[in-house]
């Protein structure tokens, strides 16, 4: 590391002494001191006292303003006076019923006329939405395979923790990549029936449907890759997706986990004009409650209508939860905001563009809808071998400088990418930019 990079970190460790004080007890308590893996930060991450707005007020009491936002979870912003006011108003009523109510009706209502699916189930999170839209498409097609692409996130269950990040000496040849499993206690007989094509690849995906011809019941895919900073696909590419699942009888199901309401009111199928056959939405859609959902066809849906497919959940549909996502919907995420979400994120990439051109940094800065990244390489990024060679050591020096700056730029980590909330400001963006024009030098001399 250089001698930039240290001072980088031992500014960031002299700011963050409290956050690295509870760090280190909630290591004897908790695994790596956290309670996902993806929260991990070295040196320490940052324990967070409130967030509210656009701000977040850390243990050491420095503020920061927040284009994290939970994962990109958080498109309305932390703590919305409208959320607040849906959450408290429902849990006078009741918090947990675990039977049928108004708020499933209104949601479900309004996921249809966004998404144009014709019925839903809701869950508590991405990981269980995407394990139950999987089983609905091999109970409906009669059929045991997916196909899933390298470097795509799907969620924590077996069948999809496959080829999430791969060395690149395991993963075998990009035009036919390997199913490497992710992570240990993962038997081979459960991702048996998961294959793996490279993203923008039409002829590889071809090639395993005519090798395992009436075999593969579904190709789930973000629309936009979201594991790999925002990997956008070439033109032709989800067209060709639909064409190929219509010719070989496979559902296409789309993981709008983090695409979902980000990037257009319907998501992808509005933005790209094409339509899956069975969506996946979370993150954003609850307003900072956990809630996920998945919509099909009537058709479709069947199977779970005659049981001949099984979908549970105590906590599905949870009051409180669809409370704030009725609020979320109707009375926050409108036309206007939009408009206006939109440009703020235009106006970050442009203003990361001018910065990266003016210091010849060797990176690019790309968004879409709310959403963007820098990613740092040169070159285009269309699949997961050219994100396997980004620079991790300069995403991670962005990272924490950021941070020393008062500015949350992302998630860590150099797939993650940054979500710009209805509650942020003209000035904050420039807030951003002001914070990045300090840092960019750090970077040019690393």
């Amino acid at each position: 590391m250089s001698g930039t990079y240290d001072a980088i970190v031992n500014r960031y460790i002299e700011r963050t002494k409290k956050s690295r004080e509870l760090h280190g007890e909630a290591k004897r308590l908790l695994p790596r001191g956290v309670s996902s893996n993806f929260r991990v930060v070295d040196p320490n991450p940052i324990f967070i006292e409130s967030a509210v707005g656009a701000t977040i007020t850390d243990a050491d009491g420095n503020r920061y303003t927040d284009f994290s936002n939970a994962f990109g979870a958080m498109l309305v912003g932390h703590a919305h006076p409208k959320i607040v006011d849906a959450i408290a108003a429902q849990a006078k009523r009741g918090t947990l019923h675990a039977m049928p109510h108004r708020l499933e009706i209104s949601v479900a209502k309004e996921l249809r006329e966004r998404f144009g699916q014709d019925q839903w189930r809701f869950a508590n999170s991405g990981t269980e939405a995407t394990m139950h839209a999987i089983r609905l498409a091999r109970g409906y097609t009669g059929r045991p395979g997916l196909l899933k692409f390298e470097g795509g996130y799907h969620g924590a269950h077996d069948t999809v923790l496959v080829s999430n990040k791969p060395p690149l000496r395991l993963a075998g040849l990009r035009s036919r990549p390997r199913p490497i499993p992710w992570s240990e206690g993962i038997p081979a007989e459960s991702y048996a029936h998961t294959l793996v094509a490279s993203f923008n690849d039409l002829k590889g995906v071809r090639a395993l449907l005519e090798e395992h011809l009436n075999e593969v019941a579904c190709v789930i895919l973000e629309p936009i890759m979201m594991n790999m900073g925002v990997t956008e696909p070439l033109p032709d590419f989800l067209p060709g997706l639909r064409a190929l699942c219509n010719e070989f009888g496979a559902l296409l199901i789309f993981d709008e986990v983090k695409t979902g309401v980000k990037i257009a009111r319907g998501g992808a199928t509005e933005y790209f004009k094409v339509k899956p056959d069975i969506t996946v939405l979370a993150k954003a859609i609850g307003g900072g409650m956990p809630l996920a959902a998945f919509g099909s066809s009537a058709e479709i849906m069947e199977e779970l209508n005659s049981l001949r497919v099984i979908h549970v959940g105590t906590y599905a549909s949870n009051p409180v939860t669809l409370a704030a996502a009725e609020a979320t919907l109707k009375d926050i995420l409108t036309d206007e905001a939009y408009r206006r979400v939109f440009a703020l994120n235009k106006k970050l990439v442009d203003g990361y563009s001018t910065l990266i051109r003016e210091h010849n940094l060797p990176c690019y800065a790309n968004g879409v809808g709310s959403m963007g990244t820098i990613n740092f390489r040169k070159d285009v990024i269309r699949d997961y071998r050219d994100w396997y060679v980004v620079d991790r050591v300069a995403s991670q020096a962005w990272y924490l400088a950021m941070l020393n700056e008062g500015v949350i730029p992302q998630p860590p980590g150099p797939d993650e990418q940054w979500t710009i909330s209805v509650q942020h400001t003209e000035a904050d963006i420039e807030t951003h930019l002001k914070a990045f024009a300090k840092v960019a030098p750090l970077l040019k001399s690393l």
